[in-house]
């Protein structure tokens, strides 16, 4: 396996830095644990304009965002994506959507000065 291209290394780092700042309040925003936390995508991380934007994030416990069959992110997503726009609301759904057809313009540093604040 080769080493990683600096564009590679840039956007793990981002990765890392979205995920900590979504994890900021430190509990599950559906069941309230505080352990085995995860950072869920609301639109795909593939999708570069919004894979750092902070509203795309959720605070998950594993069990929410992967594991349970009753709720989950990842295996009752009809219930899951209801749950967000309760929590979140219309205005929420509106800014993400819009941002989501934004172009990715490869601004890292940009994009690092943000989450970094």
């Amino acid at each position: 396996m080769g080493k990683k291209s600096p564009k590679r290394k840039m956007a793990d780092k981002l990765d890392k830095l979205w995920a900590d700042k979504v994890k900021v309040g430190g509990s599950c925003v559906k069941c309230g644990k505080t352990s085995y936390l995860n950072a869920h995508h609301i639109y795909s991380r593939s999708n570069r304009a919004v894979r750092w934007y902070l509203p795309n994030g959720i605070c998950l416990c594993s069990g929410c965002h992967t594991l349970s069959s009753k709720f989950s992110a990842h295996k009752t997503p009809m219930e899951f994506s209801e749950f967000v726009l309760n929590l979140r609301g219309n205005e929420w759904l509106e800014d993400l959507k819009l941002k989501s057809r934004e172009v990715f313009d490869g601004d890292y540093d940009r994009i690092l000065s943000e989450l970094d604040t």
